[in-house]
């Protein structure tokens, strides 16, 4: 050890020093246990303590590598004073000399790169820089780790990148993050750039774009699977090239620069949305109202009493529902849809089968009737105007003329009297 500067330094020409370092130049990586036996026999006869204190020196001067499980360390973290703690765990690691160091550059862009990123002041030395990042990659870890799922979950791109961002973190610190120098001061850093992009997707996310992007995707996914026609065809229409827009930005990766933009498109999809949903509303409502005119104008709609009509128009008037004027309201009345007209056809049918009985019956006790009193036929006279002059005598005409036409279909002993009034 000496002082220089007034900073203390490893005296690297130390013989002690140079003689292990000519020893690795020659045999290349040698495990512990061959130095050990190596320098505690003649000439030297080293204790193996004061061996592991002389390679611990080497490491801290960077004038070796240490080889633990397969991985290199190069900086005096906790894998290297696991390796050199005992003389037993010494035995296993291969030392070898480092055949290159970081360059000044590269250090320095490592330690300006660092310092953006942790927000601390790192001095670009290559054992300060590799401690800074074994101390704070592992906060950049746990909080990157939920954001694989978030990415996922929001149909958006990034998880695979966060992934290997993780795991290429955690092979860092497997060395006490020994390569930290040059995986951050590469003219290319692919670590720096993931870690400031997931810091920025996070950040954002945060601030309010996740819920933006889940309602985005919510009404493209639901948009979409509804139907060609009417309203929701309709709507489909007015957003199809917006959607696409949609589809596109958040396909890539740098959505959350979008951040104005995607909320702008949220609130033009749910300003067509709830103007879908009003006007369906008021659609349904024309729809019940056709319909009642429509059982109205049965000809079995009059073998209804009162009563029965009014339960029947009644049933109807409840298909009416009161939706939100959304994206959940929209898909309430889309499925109210089938129902509207699925119970208009089964009121219709109904309203036929029944008239069509009690119109049967009605024949029958007349035939019977008839036949007490000697008839062979029974009797319907039909009153013709002279003229028509607007469309409700024509319906009335019309139903006359249809009644009589189903009672002919049920029997045919009917004699029809028609007479053509002034």
């Amino acid at each position: 050890m000496q002082i220089i500067g007034g900073k203390p330094s490893i005296k690297t020409d130390h013989k002690a020093l140079v003689s292990i370092r000519d020893y690795l130049d020659r045999n290349g990586t040698v495990e512990g246990k061959r130095l050990i036996d190596y320098f505690t026999g003649a000439p030297f006869g080293w204790s193996p303590d004061t061996l592991r204190y002389l390679v611990a020196a080497l490491l801290v001067a960077g004038e070796i590598k240490l080889k633990v499980s397969g991985r290199e360390v190069t900086v005096n973290g906790q894998q290297a004073i696991d390796a050199l703690k005992t003389n037993n765990a010494f035995k296993n690691v291969g030392v070898a000399l480092r055949e290159e160091r970081p360059s000044l550059e590269v250090l320095a862009r490592a330690a300006e790169r660092l310092t953006e990123l942790v927000g601390d002041m790192v001095i670009p030395l290559e054992d300060e820089i590799s401690k800074t990042a074994a101390r704070h990659l592992p906060r950049f870890q746990s909080r990157f780790a939920p954001l694989e799922g978030k990415l996922s979950s929001l149909g958006l791109p990034g998880s695979d990148r966060i992934r290997s961002l993780n795991q290429e973190i955690a092979d860092i610190l497997l060395t006490d993050a020994s390569d930290a120098p040059q995986r951050l001061g590469g003219e290319e850093s692919s670590l720096y750039n993931a870690l400031r992009w997931a810091g920025d997707v996070d950040r954002v996310l945060k601030h309010g774009l996740e819920e933006t992007i889940r309602n985005l995707q919510l009404h493209r996914r639901e948009i979409q699977s509804m139907p060609h026609t009417d309203v929701p065809g309709r709507l489909r229409e007015e957003l199809a090239e917006e959607l696409d827009h949609l589809a596109q930005r958040l396909g890539k990766d740098d959505f959350y620069k979008h951040a104005a933009d995607l909320n702008t498109m949220l609130t033009t999809i749910k300003v067509h949305t709830r103007d879908a949903a009003v006007g369906m509303a008021e659609a349904q409502k024309e729809t019940i109202r056709s319909g009642q005119e429509d059982l109205r104008r049965l000809p079995e709609w009059g073998e209804l009493t009162r009563e029965e009509q009014a339960n029947v128009l009644a049933q109807l008037e409840a298909l009416i529902i009161e939706a939100s004027d959304d994206l959940q309201g929209l898909k309430q009345l889309i499925s109210q849809e089938f129902v509207i007209h699925s119970r208009l056809r089964e009121l219709k049918e109904r309203i036929v089968r029944q008239g069509h009985q009690r119109r049967l019956q009605r024949i029958e006790e007349e035939k019977e009737k008839a036949k007490q009193e000697g008839k062979t036929k029974i009797m319907r006279s039909v009153r013709l105007p002279s003229s028509v002059s607007s469309a409700e005598q024509l319906d009335a005409l019309i139903r006359q003329l249809q009644e009589l036409k189903n009672e002919l279909s049920l029997y045919k002993d009917i004699e029809v009297t028609i007479k053509i009034e002034d």
